[in-house]
């Protein structure tokens, strides 16, 4: 879904906002709502952190977006609303962005929200010191990836307080999609005498201050996060839930039971292959809705026995995506030969020729492959599978493992791993071949491709093919809408035809819903709810 902007033109710049500040929760005149307001949410596991500058992953992403809030946000339809900035303006050039921001915005302990406050944040999240893995994300603004990559003093980042309620942000270039990354958790402001004070502590509840609705009570390890409304919000009145607590339920079939016994308000998803007896149980609380995001297999393309690209694709053709869906994952969702997802704008997925031979005719092609390898049924691939710790991606592994063994007759040593293990171990590259489940952290093709570009730290399969830097490169400076879908088009074939990773779906979003749980739209195309815009309305044994 494209992001839908509110502008009004000026002679000499554009400027963006909307008449109406960015409402919290909207109750419809005559809800009664319910006397106690908690939500329970299962958020999966734990965080890998709750610092927005290093937070890499959706568990963090959650809580983040409670405790702090950024310029402009996305709204429950997945619109770009103003957030901290009431309203902005861009030059004629597109290259330079003015925020002009809210003046009754303030941190958790009272004190006033500044220009200062975001040019900080911002300098600290792509300073080398700060090791921050997505700091790649801000690569658009004029010296971000020159300071990424050492070159540069921190200081000479493109971004300025022109005083303490205007912020003005200077792009390498003009970049279509830039609003709809400064809505990510990694682009909200931090107190700077807070982070300095406590440092590596800054984020325990006895210290971090944050500007959004919530405020942290308190994160017991291996239970849940919970957090409190935050009275020194902007908007705190419309703000009706008082406590969200995130619990870390790593078993989907744990997360089931919970719901159904009430101590669940909201899960995570639901357990592999029981879809349609969940559909019949709970026809009203079973959300869905496709989501940006892909699911795929990744190769350490650095280390053997991966770097051989016979053997990945060999491993790649003989996984049928059709009956994955329908069996394994058990959701029928679309196939996928590409890295970037259905849905994201301006963008068709790539789909290779050999996408449309029979089971019969890849069998054989990747026979031979795997044989050209230099394996056989006396030398098999001994394969090492790493995967988080959970139900899902424990079945998936499995069945991954067994279809490869029985086409090609691989060895597969399945390694299960905690959430923020497994998360150290991509990054630093100690693994053979894992799964994983990639969201848009803002509607681009670029966002996806961009993971296999050589230099970004996400980029966990080690590919680095020339070429395609080159193509990536061109595409970031091309403003014409056409010619840049043909480029990331091209740069995505590339790269695809060599196998780095194997995807396999386009993603679903399956949740578990308490009916009481209003305010939610099920259509935000990035999967952000804010728990602000929710409300839990009268039921039985809450009224």
């Amino acid at each position: 879904m494209q992001k839908k902007l509110f502008k009004t033109v000026t002679l000499l710049t554009v400027s963006f906002g909307i008449l109406s500040a960015a409402q919290a929760a909207v109750v419809p005149n005559g809800t009664k709502l319910a006397k106690n307001q908690i939500l329970n949410k299962d958020n999966s596991s734990e965080p890998s952190s709750l610092d927005p500058s290093r937070v890499r992953d959706n568990l963090g992403a959650n809580v983040v977006m409670d405790l702090f809030e950024s310029l402009v946000i996305d709204d429950p339809m997945g619109n770009i609303i103003p957030a901290g900035a009431t309203h902005w303006d861009i030059n004629k050039g597109g290259t330079k962005y003015t925020f002009h921001l809210r003046k009754n915005a303030k941190w958790s302990d009272g004190s006033p929200v500044l220009a200062d406050d975001y040019v900080y944040s911002f300098k600290r999240f792509v300073n080398p010191n700060t090791a921050s893995e997505m700091a790649y994300l801000a690569n658009m603004i004029k010296n971000a990836q020159t300071i990424v990559d050492g070159k540069a003093n921190p200081e000479t980042l493109g971004v300025k307080a022109l005083d303490n309620f205007t912020l003005e942000i200077t792009l390498e270039q003009p970049t279509p999609y830039f609003l709809s990354v400064l809505t990510g958790v990694n682009f909200v402001p931090l107190k700077k005498d807070v982070v300095e004070k406590y440092k590596s502590d800054w984020t325990q509840s006895l210290h971090i201050v944050g500007n959004g609705a919530y405020k942290l009570k308190s994160w017991k390890i291996g239970d849940h996060i919970s957090l409190e409304k935050n009275p020194n919000y902007w908007d705190s009145k419309n703000t009706v839930i008082n406590t969200v607590n995130f619990y870390a339920t790593q078993d989907k079939t744990t997360s089931l039971r919970m719901f159904q016994a009430g101590q669940l308000d909201w899960t995570y998803g639901i357990p592999p292959g029981q879809l349609e007896s969940i559909k019949k149980q709970y026809p009203k609380e079973l959300r869905n809705a496709p989501q940006l995001a892909s699911n795929y297999i990744s190769f350490n393309t650095e280390k053997p026995p991966f770097n051989n690209k016979k053997l990945r694709e060999a491993l790649s053709l003989v996984v049928n995506r059709e009956s994955f869906t329908k069996y394994i994952s058990g959701k029928n969702e679309t196939p996928l030969y590409d890295i970037v997802p259905y849905g994201i704008a301006n963008y068709t997925p790539y789909v290779p020729t050999w996408s449309k031979m029979s089971d019969k005719e890849l069998l054989a092609k990747a026979q031979q492959l795997y044989k050209e390898a230099g394996y056989s049924k006396e030398n098999p691939a001994r394969i090492k599978f790493t995967y988080a710790t959970n139900e899902t991606d424990r079945k998936y592994a499995t069945a991954l493992a067994s279809i490869w063994e029985k086409a090609l007759g691989t060895k597969t040593e399945l390694i299960s791993e905690e959430w923020k293990v497994h998360l150290s171990y991509l990054t630093s590259k100690n693994y053979q071949v894992t799964l994983q489940l990639y969201g848009a952290d803002y509607n681009d093709a670029q966002n996806f491709i961009g993971l296999l570009e050589n230099g970004n730290a996400q980029n966990i399969t080690g590919y680095n093919k020339k070429e395609f830097n080159v193509l990536l490169h061109e595409s970031s400076k091309e403003m014409n809408p056409e010619k840049r879908k043909q480029i990331l088009s091209s740069a995505a074939k590339m790269a695809m035809d060599d196998f780095p990773v194997s995807p396999l779906f386009s993603s679903k979003i399956y949740r578990l819903i308490k009916t009481y749980v209003q305010g939610v739209t099920f259509v935000s195309p990035q999967d952000n709810y804010r728990t602000k815009d929710l409300y839990i309305v009268s039921h039985d044994g809450n009224s």
